[in-house]
C-alpha cells in the first residue's frame, strides 16, 4: 500500500488572511493625482538657442557672419520652399579651414566658407557656397535618415541649386597640411612598411594580405609589427616621416 504524504501546515491561524487582505488594500489603492508644477518638475525644460547668443559663440570662435551671402543662400532655399532651413540659415568666413574649401554643419544650419576663397575669381565663393548647401538641403529631405555625404540626395539638391554634376572634392590650389607620420609598422608576411601618425590601439593585419590571401578576411598570419622610425625612413623615404 503506497503511503499518503500531506503537506504539513505551520502557518499561524488568522496570519494568511491578514496577508491577502494586505495585498488586495495595495491592488485597490488609488495613485495620489500629480499636479501640473510636479509634472513639469520632471523634465528639464531647455530653452532654444538665442541667435544673438548663438553669433556671439561664432565670433569668439573667430567666424566672420557675411550677410549677402547668407541672404543669397536663404533665397535659395526659399526657391525651394524651404522656408524652416532659410530662416535659421547663416554663413560664415572661417579662418581656420586650411585644405577645405567649405564645410556645412547639419545641426547648426551653418556654412562655414574658407577666407582664402576671396582671392579666387568671383564665381568660387557662390559655387562652393551652393555645394554645402546641398548638403544641408539633402540631411533637411532626409528627416533623420541616414545618407551618404555625397550620395543619390545631395547630387539631387545640387540640380535643383542649378550645379549638376558638381564634384565631391575641389580641385583649388589651396594650402596642403603636411602631416608628419611618428609611427611606423611592418606586415609580417610582406614586408610592406605602413606609416601612421598614431599608435595602433590593438592588432592590426595588412589588408592587401588580407585580402589577397584570405579573402578579406582578418588573419593573424598579416599582423603588423611596429618597427624603429630609422629603420622605416630607410625602407620608406617617400613618406614624410617627423
Amino acid at each position: 500500500m503506497i503511503p499518503e504524504y500531506r503537506q504539513l501546515n505551520f502557518e499561524l491561524p488568522g496570519l494568511v488572511e491578514s496577508l491577502r487582505s494586505v495585498r488586495k488594500a495595495r491592488l485597490h489603492r488609488k495613485p495620489k493625482p500629480v499636479s501640473s508644477e510636479q509634472f513639469m518638475g520632471l523634465f528639464e525644460v531647455v530653452p532654444p538657442p538665442d541667435p544673438l547668443v548663438r553669433q556671439q559663440i561664432a565670433q569668439d570662435r573667430g567666424l566672420r557672419l557675411d550677410l549677402g551671402l547668407t541672404t543669397q543662400a536663404r533665397e535659395l532655399l526659399g526657391s525651394m520652399d524651404l522656408d524652416a532651413l532659410a530662416e535659421s540659415l547663416q554663413v560664415y568666413w572661417n579662418p581656420r579651414l586650411i585644405t577645405t574649401a567649405g564645410l556645412a554643419h547639419h545641426g547648426a544650419s551653418r556654412i562655414d566658407l574658407n577666407t582664402r576663397l576671396v582671392g579666387f575669381p568671383p564665381e568660387e565663393p557662390g559655387r562652393t557656397l551652393r555645394h554645402e548647401l546641398a548638403h544641408l538641403v539633402a540631411h533637411h529631405s532626409a528627416a533623420g535618415r541616414s545618407i551618404q555625404p555625397h550620395g543619390p540626395e545631395w547630387r539631387k539638391a545640387c540640380t535643383a541649386l542649378g550645379i549638376p554634376g558638381e564634384l565631391r572634392c575641389h580641385n583649388l590650389p589651396l594650402a596642403r597640411r603636411s602631416v608628419k607620420r611618428k609611427y611606423a609598422y611592418q606586415c609580417r608576411y610582406c614586408g610592406i612598411v605602413v606609416p601612421r601618425v598614431r599608435k595602433l590601439s590593438r592588432d592590426s593585419a595588412c589588408y592587401p594580405c588580407c585580402r589577397a590571401h584570405n579573402r578579406g578576411r582578418y588573419s593573424r598570419r598579416f599582423l603588423l609589427d611596429p618597427m624603429p622610425l630609422g629603420r622605416a625612413k630607410a625602407l620608406a623615404p617617400e613618406h614624410a616621416w617627423a
